[in-house]
């Protein structure tokens, strides 16, 4: 029997040896060292295949139980989107069974990337979290993508953030613990690296993470995101990834003061311009997740890596 039956059942005796059925005995909060959180099963599977997890925590409002390890390391399933992120970190936080005032919480998955140089399932540790959303999106006469902006500021605004820096000693010891690692790799990816130009070898890096809803691709839209990232973080970071849930996460941990206590940790499983001899339009009829299944084992993999060095303190 756990302590928590132990105690449960401790409780029970004493109220009927006092005859005071309504006698109740607090349980005390379980408090997670570090949750994940994935966004759609293939993120959410890979760490349910590569581990034990004897424990769920049924959280209202989570589209499945969050399950933990006996080091209390747990992962959630949010959904998709900035909403979903959102409301599901709030309604986590805001478990009365959960104390998570002291837990690193880490978004965990896919996300598509920049045609630089890093290769696919190369991964990103986010740097700034940064809203694609806001401003004005709009076509030109000559029909070209364009965008203003909002009014600034943008990254202290008490009421439309766009902009959250990652806590930089947090990042950094992040970083320094995976940033030498070796990362999964496959052989079906090499030809489009080569085709887009990309280095062979997945590795970790740093970037801003630009966080928006709509499935955009193509060269005008990065191009926006390049100058939105540029504008709200004043030139200290570079467009690195797109994906759909991390401005809903940190913005939903802020609310309660545990902004600091987040990463963002994302694969690259395809770059956000067709490949050569690939329309638009193909790719938006077929999808676009190349390299799927190695980006998000190699998120995996540095997500591991960093709870292990900066939450169980393993070298």
């Amino acid at each position: 029997m756990s302590n928590t039956g132990k105690n449960r059942l401790r409780c029970a005796l004493l109220a009927a040896a006092f005859g005071a059925p309504q006698l109740a005995c607090a349980v005390p909060p379980y408090r997670p060292r570090a949750i994940v959180l994935t966004a759609f099963p293939p993120e959410f599977r890979v760490w349910q295949a590569s581990g034990r997890y004897p424990r769920t925590v049924q959280v209202p409002g989570l589209p499945r139980p969050m399950i933990c390890n006996t080091r209390r390391v747990c992962v959630a399933i949010t959904g998709e989107g900035e909403i979903n992120a959102a409301v599901r970190t709030t309604a986590i936080v805001r478990d009365p069974r959960l104390d998570c005032r002291a837990t690193l919480f880490i978004r965990s998955g896919i996300a598509g990337g920049v045609q630089s140089r890093a290769a696919l399932g190369s991964v990103y540790l986010a740097n700034w979290i940064v809203s694609w959303g806001f401003g004005h999106h709009y076509l030109t006469r000559s029909r070209h993508m364009a965008w203003a902006p909002p009014r600034p500021p943008y990254a202290h605004n008490p009421w439309d953030t766009l902009a959250y820096r990652v806590a930089p000693g947090l990042l950094s010891a992040a970083y320094a613990a995976t940033r030498a690692m070796p990362l999964a790799d496959s052989a079906a990816v090499l030809p489009l690296d080569a085709a887009l130009g990309l280095h062979k070898h997945p590795r970790v890096y740093e970037g801003a993470n630009v966080s928006g809803d709509d499935f955009w691709i193509g060269r005008q839209n990065q191009r926006i995101a390049r100058h939105i990232v540029a504008l709200y973080t004043h030139g200290t970071a570079h467009y690195a990834t797109t994906a759909m849930e991390d401005l809903g996460d940190i913005a939903a941990l802020a609310a309660f003061g545990l902004q600091h206590h987040y990463l963002s940790v994302r694969a690259v499983s395809d770059i956000d311009v067709p490949p050569p001899a690939t329309s638009v339009g193909a790719i938006i009829a077929k999808g676009d997740e190349y390299a799927g299944s190695l980006a998000a084992r190699n998120a995996y993999l540095v997500t591991r890596r960093i709870i292990a060095h900066l939450v169980l303190h393993k070298p």
